[in-house]
């Protein structure tokens, strides 16, 4: 590979997908979930990845391909403001049940956005262009009706003051006299009356009006297929609301897109991190069970991610850098490392995501500056520098879930690079992860506390507690002895269950992190 000279200034894309448009734009792999959320008959609707997985890569590519797409974002609408509506705050502070309420907003805003948006909205064409399809007299005059009495709020553009003026009128209604029983800690008795009054008022009107809509929209696409339609939600990892309204907003959300399945050539699609799932079932006790059938788990595989490493690298050369000769990954990376295949080596420091391995390699060319080849020092000296920005991104990744990353981190290199479970529960192994999780600073972390022998709970039950959070975080995996590979979380198996262990289970260290 004479003609390559390799510049640190060289790079196969970034690791923000909005700022990588080129290369995804002309090396996009179609992986099988490509293909499904491509498929209309496909209902799945939570797009389920942990960072850097791609799913933002996906959205982008998926609004190239469909007809028409509208984007919700959840800091740009009412519900970014709830909290700063005196009455609904008030409701939250009492831990009030306000489910049915937020299912409420969310369908709102979803219709609103395709009425305005896909239907181009005017009032008298709206709703002459389904008379058109639809011959169901009764229904569109409910839909009038709906129309009139909310249009000034949620079709106008308002401001912020008017939006939460607004939503505490119709709360103030819905409650009456009640809010005045709101003076400190309300009794349990009280509570339900007002959650009871409140899931009735609007399960009775204004879900029902919406059902009403989602009904004609059903209606009106069945005999309108030419078109295909997709609502993008992206972005609920982001600050848009406190932490605590969050979870619920969005355990809202995900029992408000259900209504839609069945709509045809529409598709509501949620990209979701898999810790904002967990820690959103965590904190509202939501089933795991309600979502499968909706969840799409993004997943690499070692091929995939060569073979996007393999479009990357070609493109760089070939186009960006116009060289005559087809260079790819095997082509720069035919060395070993440490005795292994350096493009092996590179991919099992990853945790099979494309960002990982889109990082790792242009810190490898950044290493080989001015050099005409990548050389086993480069990938090591690449490395050290993946190691800690990869173990920053954990932290980030699962600060809300757990707060100490750096305590299960020292007592990770107490477990040696491979191990049996059982080998933890010896008092002296016990003795030493124990100690550290004291001598933590974060006594009240929720890691730390699994690691503590209470008294309370056994040995055995506190490790495999802590064997739980370093697979899930993605420190450790499972020794696969019939194969001889190490099986880490993914979204099909993110925690480990009780049917994981027995007495020959064996874990070790992920290779980065060694």
């Amino acid at each position: 590979m004479a003609e390559i000279i390799f510049k640190r200034s060289m790079n196969i894309g970034t690791i923000s997908a909005e700022s990588d448009q080129d290369f995804l734009e002309n090396c996009f792999l179609e992986t099988p979930e490509y293909e499904e959320l491509c498929d209309f008959n496909n209902k799945k609707m939570i797009l389920l990845g942990r960072t850097g997985s791609g799913k933002t890569a996906l959205i982008n590519k998926i609004k190239n391909d469909v007809d028409f797409y509208i984007e919700i974002r959840p800091d740009t609408f009412a519900l970014q403001y709830i909290t700063n509506v005196p009455t609904v705050s008030r409701l939250i502070n009492e831990d009030i049940n306000l489910d049915i309420f937020f299912k409420f907003l969310w369908l709102h805003e979803i219709l609103s956005q395709i009425i305005k948006r896909y239907f181009a909205y005017n009032r008298k064409n709206f709703i002459d262009t389904l008379n058109e399809k639809i011959d169901d007299l009764g229904r569109i005059n409910q839909l009038k009706k709906y129309m009139s009495e909310y249009e000034g709020i949620f079709f106008d553009e308002g401001s912020t003051e008017k939006i939460t003026k607004d939503i505490e009128k119709q709360i103030s209604g819905i409650l009456g006299d009640d809010l005045a029983k709101i003076q400190g800690k309300l009794a349990s008795n009280v509570k339900q009356e007002i959650e009871v009054k409140a899931s009735q008022y609007i399960n009775n009107k204004q879900i029902k009006q919406l059902k009403n809509i989602i009904t004609l929209f059903k209606e009106y696409f069945s005999s309108n297929k030419q078109r295909s339609i997709v609502v993008f939600i992206d972005n609920l990892d982001e600050n848009w609301i406190n932490n605590e309204t969050k979870y619920k907003l969005i355990d809202s959300l995900l029992n408000a897109i259900r209504l839609f399945v069945d709509i045809p050539t529409f598709k509501i699609l949620i990209a979701m991190r898999a810790d904002l799932l967990a820690k959103t079932r965590e904190v509202t006790n939501r089933q795991n069970e309600k979502d499968t059938s909706f969840t799409l788990n993004l997943n690499w595989t070692k091929k995939m991610l060569k073979e996007l490493l393999n479009k990357r690298i070609q493109y760089l050369f070939q186009y960006k850098y116009k060289k005559n000769t087809i260079i790819g990954f095997d082509d720069i990376f035919n060395f070993d490392v440490k005795g292994m295949n350096a493009g092996e080596y590179i991919i099992s420091r990853t945790m099979m995501r494309p960002r990982d391995a889109i990082s790792f390699v242009n810190h490898c060319i950044q290493a080989a500056d001015n050099e005409n080849n990548i050389t086993e020092k480069n990938v090591l000296d690449a490395e050290k520098i993946f190691k800690r920005e990869r173990y920053d991104a954990l932290k980030h990744e699962w600060e809300n879930v757990y707060d100490s990353i750096d305590t299960y981190y020292n007592i990770l290199k107490e477990l040696g690079s491979s191990f049996n479970y059982k080998e933890l529960i010896t008092p002296e192994k016990f003795k030493k992860i124990e100690t550290i999780a004291y001598d933590s600073d974060y006594m009240a972390d929720k890691l730390s506390k699994v690691a503590r022998y209470d008294g309370d709970r056994s040995r055995e039950k506190c490790i495999k507690d802590l064997l739980n959070i370093l697979f899930t975080i993605g420190f450790i995996g499972i020794v696969d002895t019939e194969t001889n590979s190490i099986d880490y979380s993914t979204p099909y198996r993110s925690t480990l269950s009780e049917l994981d262990f027995d007495e020959n289970l064996q874990f070790a260290i992920h290779p980065l992190f060694k």
